[in-house]
């Protein structure tokens, strides 16, 4: 039933009801009448319909300028009212009146609509440009294309001198550049130099510390050895002993590998003995780089061979022989020495078995050193067992010639006294060999900077006052001609003349302070060179905090970090003058400022955001004496900075000689050593490392106000030589 009466409704709208009579009864059903109005309303229908086409198809390609949705209004309303049209047609047959009447209803409603909206979109279309406005409009954009072209192509040729400009910036800088990683490489060599004869004057040391402290040789050859290898960087060093035949065997040796040993084998060479022994004797040194290309005679290149050699090095170790005694002691200071007067104890060699290697003057030089001195120690160890025999056998004379009883002891007083002698003659010229070496060194060293430094500190005066006299020329060429030619002012212009007249005088300060720094280090040197000078004295050591300080000022401003490292200093200004020496004491100081630099530097590396700070505090502190009776005045240095910290599983190395936590090449480890030596030993002080409750490293130093020395012996000792050294490096001045 619901179906037929939806079906009943349809027809009854789309169809008309029969109650209706349909329009074409009003034309009579006249044909041509009918006809006419079909005709019509289909093409009226037909129009209505592809208007609305047009104009969404308008709509849609101005859709960026033009509002769509009256547009879409517009095409309802027009397709409506095609529609009405279509039903017109429909209405002649049938009475389907309701739905035009619908038809029109919604035709009224979107028309309706439609005109409200334009009533609002109005003002939108009065403000659309005219032609005429549009075209004025167009001609300005192409005028501001055409000028916006003009400044492109002004900034393309700006830009092409700007790339000339830097191409030729940038050859310079390479040229620059070159030029400095030139001189970085003369400097490491220098460095490399400087360090390698440090090592020897190490080992030169040491080895003449424990020759005139030992009486068994044995473990001072081995030392020796192990000590040498390890300098040289070669397979085996040995010590070979010979006989009065000049046969021998090896007595002591140190290999890097136990296959390479030849500890403990003999050797007998008619050959050696016959020809070169005499050579040896005369002080000859035996340099081969490579035994493959070295004219050597066939026999002893096997012989080499056999024993796996490939490089060799051979240095004499000679003394005094035994036809000269009789005028050892009559010609201490005779310099007319033949090779008879000489006897062949031994021979110092080093080898290289895995290839080839050349032999530097430093290294032959450091091994001649050595033989020398061991020569020495060997002869005099020598005389001294002699002598002792003879005492011996004095002795023995005297108790079996009761008789000649005070001639006996009248002997004994004179070999007792030329014993004393010997001994006094002995140490003198150890002290003197020693102080000889290191003098000639630091000395020479010292010499060879000053002279260039001559050259270079003479020369900025005359060249300070020409700068002058040149840009007071050109001063005065300004003034009278003030406008000069197209040429000069563009010559002006490209050297940055007047950057230039400013920049010139401040180039030629900073070349003077350089001078003054290396003439500085020169006069560190040669004060090196005379140890025995140096005294106690009482002094302010804020003045030598100062000191210090200033001489590190270019390491505070312009730190690797590129940030300037602030320094705070709170001073007890109740701290007397302290009894020290000043030169050590600023040494030491001078060492623990550099560590701390050091240390801020590499947590500038690592960590940019932070602000770089060493503070400096003194302090007068008093404490119960050792003998329990009275007070003694300490001065405490506390030294603290915010750097990248001590593991603590390194606290108890930091102040061993040799022990650093650099890079190789970036430090030998003495710097805390030296100033340990030079506070505690030298100056019975105290030196400790701890972190405050920051977590800020801290090194305190305490001085005695007054020095009390238990016996004069004690005012004796000084700082290791090469610790010395080391501390001297550090003043170099930093590019």
């Amino acid at each position: 039933m619901d179906l037929q009466k939806i079906k009943e409704i349809f027809e009854a709208i789309v169809l008309g009801s029969q109650s209706y009579m349909p329009h074409g009864h009003c034309y009579l059903w006249q044909t041509p009448l009918v006809g006419l109005h079909v005709v019509s309303d289909s093409l009226i229908a037909i129009a209505y319909f592809s208007i609305p086409a047009m104009l969404m198809y308008f709509a849609y390609q101005r859709r960026k300028f033009l509002p769509i949705s009256i547009f879409l209004m517009f095409g309802a309303f027009i397709i409506l009212c095609g529609l009405g049209h279509l039903l017109e047609v429909w209405t002649l047959w049938y009475g389907a009146y309701w739905l035009a009447g619908i038809e029109k209803a919604l035709t009224a409603l979107i028309s309706c609509y439609t005109a409200v909206s334009l009533v609002n979109l109005l003002p939108q279309f009065l403000s659309l440009r005219s032609p005429d406005e549009l075209e004025r409009i167009n001609q300005q954009l192409q005028q501001e294309v055409s000028s916006r072209e003009l400044i492109a192509q002004e900034l393309a040729q700006i830009n092409q001198n700007l790339e000339a400009r830097i191409a030729d910036r940038t050859v310079e800088l390479q040229t620059k550049n070159t030029q400095l990683m030139r001189e970085i490489q003369e400097r490491q060599s220098i460095e490399q130099s400087l360090a390698r004869r440090l090592a020897c004057e190490q080992i030169f040391s040491k080895t003449l510390q424990r020759v005139w402290t030992t009486a068994d040789f044995e473990p001072l050859f081995q030392t020796l050895v192990q000590d040498v290898r390890e300098f040289l960087q070669v397979d085996r060093v040995l010590i070979f002993q010979l006989n009065g035949d000049f046969s021998g065997a090896i007595s002591t040796e140190s290999v890097s590998d136990p296959s390479l040993s030849l500890l403990g084998q003999s050797f007998t060479d008619p050959c050696f003995q016959e020809k070169h022994a005499p050579l040896y004797q005369a002080g000859r040194i035996c340099m081969i780089e490579d035994i493959e290309a070295s004219p050597l005679q066939e026999c002893h290149r096997e012989f080499l061979r056999s024993l796996r050699v490939r490089s060799n090095l051979v240095i004499p170790i000679l003394w005094k022989s035994e036809s000269s005694d009789l005028d050892w002691q009559e010609n201490l200071d005779d310099q007319a020495i033949t090779p008879a007067h000489f006897y062949l104890w031994g021979l110092l060699i080093a080898q290289s078995c895995q290839g080839a290697r050349s032999w530097d003057n430093l290294e032959v030089e450091a091994l001649q050193q050595l033989s020398l001195q061991l020569g020495i120690a060997l002869r005099q160890s020598k005389l001294m067992n002699r002598l002792q025999e003879e005492l011996q056998e004095k002795q023995q004379t005297a108790l079996a010639l009761q008789a000649s009883e005070q001639e006996a002891r009248q002997q004994a007083a004179s070999l007792a006294t030329t014993l004393n002698q010997l001994q006094a003659t002995q140490a003198q010229l150890v002290q003197s060999e020693k102080l000889a070496s290191l003098g000639k060194m630091v000395g020479g060293i010292a010499h060879e900077i000053n002279n260039p430094l001559s050259f270079i500190y003479g020369n900025l005066t005359h060249a300070r006052e020409y700068s002058h006299q040149v840009f007071q020329g050109l001063d005065l060429y300004q003034q009278h001609y003030p406008n000069p030619v197209d040429p000069i002012t563009q010559w002006l212009s490209e050297v940055e003349f007047e950057f230039l007249k400013t920049d010139f005088p401040k180039l030629l300060t900073s070349m003077k302070n350089g001078a003054d720094r290396i003439r500085e280090i020169v006069l560190l040197l040669r004060n090196f060179s005379r140890l025995d000078e140096s005294e106690l004295k009482s002094v302010d050591i804020h003045d030598g905090i100062n000191s210090t300080l200033s001489i590190l000022t270019e390491r505070f401003l312009e730190s690797t970090c590129g940030q300037v490292i602030q320094s705070h200093c709170a001073y007890d200004r109740d701290i007397p003058t302290v009894e020290c020496y000043p030169g050590l004491l600023n040494q030491a100081l001078f060492n623990l400022f550099s560590n701390a630099l050091d240390a801020i530097e590499e947590r500038c590396r690592l960590q940019e955001m932070f602000v770089p700070m060493v503070k400096v505090e003194t302090r007068l502190i008093c404490q119960q004496h050792a003998n329990g009776l009275t007070l003694q005045r300490f001065a405490q240095i506390q030294i603290t900075d915010n750097g990248s910290g001590i593991d603590p599983a390194l606290a108890d190395k930091i102040f061993d000689p040799f022990f650093t936590t650099k890079p190789i090449g970036q430090g030998t480890g003495m710097g805390l050593a030296n100033a340990y030596q030079i506070i505690v030993k030298r100056h019975h002080g105290e030196l400790w490392y701890q972190v405050n409750e920051q977590g800020q490293t801290q090194f305190v130093v305490k001085i005695p106000i007054e020095q009390y020395f238990s016996s004069p012996a004690a005012t004796e000792r000084s700082v290791s030589p090469a610790m010395t050294i080391d501390s001297l490096s550090n003043f170099a001045p930093r590019i």
